[in-house]
């Protein structure tokens, strides 16, 4: 189950975050989460 999370990030961080999403077809929700999901598990791999 997803829910929504707000959180406050540079805004030029994210007009890049949702131009690259738009380039590649996917969302900003979809990035950033694929990028949480590897942090963490780099996090865990210590």
């Amino acid at each position: 189950m997803k829910k929504k999370f707000t959180t406050t990030l540079d805004d030029k961080l994210i007009k890049r975050l949702k131009i690259d999403a738009v380039e590649n077809n996917t969302t900003v929700a979809d990035i950033l989460e694929h990028l949480i999901r590897q942090y963490l598990l780099e996090e865990n791999a210590k």
